[in-house]
């Protein structure tokens, strides 16, 4: 009697073929190749989002967006931070770094070119996934950008406020005695974020500088930014002006503040509707997302959170603010 061509338990030749190439890609020149094809296209793509120029188009204010998400960029100087660049450009180094250690044998195959002719496909693979991931990013962006085309328009003076804001002594990140008051006659972005936020607080920072990127660099000089420290009892000067500088703010044209005494900074949050709740377990503060825009005569004239259809408008109620005399 003939013997089967496979006992039960055993798989199928096709699929032991299959585990059999698979075992060899991961432990074969394949990875290797896919791994450093996908890393030099990564780095191109980072060389692109550093040169292109902001003013060629869409292309150019997604580049804008990802130096702002990623570099920190200053859109009143034009300049990114240098160490945010750096951090970018290293990690595909230091995963490398690993694939040496690991697979130092593996890498010298590559100095052949018929490695790579015969994993070829490993290469191709490489860079559609990071031709994908980009594509996935430029659409995200744009998506953005067609949301808010389509919500309704800014309805202007009918939802504007005259209210005074409390001309409290503070001080900014420098030690420097700061009013509000002394910044009559500019209009002012106020808005509270606290130095050790990982949720709330990095979109609130994105926002403010994509804001300050989408105007004419005349109009950008006429705005001073002062964000609310959301935790008087623990942020110092120190701590804030490393937070400020880390993010790409200079001052005097982003004062960061803080009272003298933690309970006269609550109770100025509390009048101007920042609120504020501690988790006691984690520290973390839960907080609202707010933006207040101050007129020329320092006034409160309107009050915008980071929801899709207050993010547009908070754009055109700056511009016309920016159009007031003076």
């Amino acid at each position: 009697m003939l013997a089967p061509a496979h006992s039960p338990a055993s798989p199928p030749l096709g699929r032991a073929s299959a585990v059999a190439r698979a075992g060899q890609f991961f432990t074969g020149a394949g990875l290797m190749v896919f791994l450093v094809t996908a890393l030099a296209a990564y780095e191109v793509f980072l060389l692109f989002t550093i040169f292109w120029p902001l003013e060629s188009g869409w292309l150019g204010g997604f580049v804008r967006d990802f130096q702002l998400w990623c570099y920190n960029l200053d859109p009143r100087t034009g300049g990114m931070s240098w160490t945010a660049v750096s951090v970018m450009l290293i990690e595909p180094l230091f995963v490398v770094g690993v694939a040496v250690v690991l697979w130092r044998s593996t890498l010298l195959e590559l100095r052949h070119a018929h490695t790579w002719r015969r994993h070829a496909g490993a290469a191709t693979a490489a860079l559609l996934v990071i031709a994908g991931a980009i594509a996935g990013l430029v659409a995200y962006a744009q998506t953005e950008v067609r949301a808010a085309e389509a919500l309704p328009p800014f309805p202007g003076e009918r939802i504007r406020v005259a209210l005074e804001i409390p001309d409290v002594a503070l001080i900014d990140q420098k030690g420097a005695p700061f009013r509000f008051s002394d910044l009559h006659g500019e209009v002012i972005l106020v808005t509270g974020i606290y130095a050790a936020c990982t949720t709330a607080c990095p979109e609130i920072i994105k926002e403010t500088r994509a804001l300050l990127a989408d105007l004419p660099a005349d109009e950008r000089a006429g705005v001073r930014v002062v964000a609310l420290t959301l935790n008087p009892e623990y942020e110092t000067a120190e701590l804030m002006d490393l937070m400020a500088q880390s993010q790409g703010f200079t001052h005097p044209e982003f004062r960061y503040v803080n009272t003298a005494r933690p309970a006269d900074m609550l109770d100025l949050l509390s009048r101007l509707q920042f609120s504020r709740v501690r988790n006691p377990e984690t520290g973390v503060i839960e907080h609202v997302n707010l933006f207040l825009l101050v007129d020329r005569r320092g006034q409160i004239a309107y009050r915008f959170t980071l929801e899709p259809r207050h993010r547009a408008w908070l754009r055109a109620a700056l511009g016309s603010l920016l159009a007031e005399s003076r």
